[in-house]
């Protein structure tokens, strides 16, 4: 732990020296921790940045949740589909409670469809095309899995 601590405050120290601090803020373009270099590759950083909790054993809904979405994911562009899987896998945890709190809200009164809609309206200040298509897929994806498995009966209003 102490290693990846260690690790991870030299990265930033490091990453941090190449920041020019008169540069204004871009989405980024691509899902998760990577790096750039100076010949254009992408280097996956996700190991460094993020804890995984892809050991977590899930069951039930959760589990159909997890498998349901991996299988609709497929369903987009290959640059969406690895987004999203890599999502995925990276936190179920967090899209299944994503999924949850819109049951919950629909429960008080907010429609599922309101969802899509405020994706969409959201989505507009998206500028890369791959980063919009992902961002809509989840928000489809979690809007119509939500429905199926923690809230069937209030998927069709």
């Amino acid at each position: 732990m102490l290693k990846y601590l260690r690790l991870t405050a030299v990265m930033s120290a490091v990453i941090i020296q190449f920041v020019p601090s008169d540069r204004s803020a871009i989405a980024q373009e691509r899902e998760g921790c990577f790096l750039v270099n100076s010949a254009g590759e992408v280097i996956n950083l996700n190991q460094l940045c993020l804890p995984q909790e892809s050991d977590i054993k899930l069951t039930g809904n959760d589990g159909k949740f997890v498998e349901d979405y991996r299988r609709l994911a497929k369903s987009y562009s290959p640059e969406a589909t690895n987004n999203l899987l890599q999502a995925i896998q990276r936190a179920p945890g967090q899209k299944i409670a994503t999924a949850k709190r819109m049951c919950a809200e629909a429960k008080s009164g907010v429609s599922l469809p309101e969802f899509k809609l405020r994706a969409i309206g959201q989505a507009v200040s998206i500028e890369n095309p791959t980063a919009k298509e992902s961002f809509l897929a989840d928000a489809d994806i979690i809007t119509t899995l939500a429905g199926n498995l923690y809230c069937p009966e209030l998927a069709s209003k």
